[in-house]
């Protein structure tokens, strides 16, 4: 099967946390960005991920410090598009970015132009 990307992505592999919007209580749990676009990122869940069949559609927060330093924090928040196989370690989710201010686009997009994310 041929699996073309829509855009380009870097590899990132930068450990941090995750949300899942609504659950309750709202408990961070472990993630690693796998890798980023201009549209979303590659996450893979660490630990057991509760009610995974359901998590496509659902909103979810990632918090991770890249290796630039503490100085640079990235939050990420989108909707899950795409459940994938699951690993040793948990599972991986593709997300893609929602509600974007033209402002956040705009910085996304230089950064990416300019790999200085990576």
């Amino acid at each position: 099967m041929d699996r073309r990307r829509r855009v380009p992505r870097q590899i990132a592999g930068w450990m941090g946390k995750y949300v899942v919007e609504g659950d309750e209580p709202e408990l961070w749990n472990d993630c690693k960005v796998a890798d980023v676009s201009v549209i979303g990122l590659g996450v893979e869940l660490l630990g057991v991920v509760s009610d995974a069949d359901n998590l496509r559609g659902r909103k979810i927060i990632v918090e991770s410090t890249t290796p630039a330093g503490a100085s640079l924090t990235v939050r990420a928040r989108g909707e899950v598009k795409n459940v994938g196989p699951e690993t040793k370690r948990g599972i991986c989710v593709g997300i893609e970015f929602v509600e974007m201010t033209d402002l956040e686009r705009s910085i996304l997009d230089a950064l990416v132009a300019m790999d200085a994310l990576w």
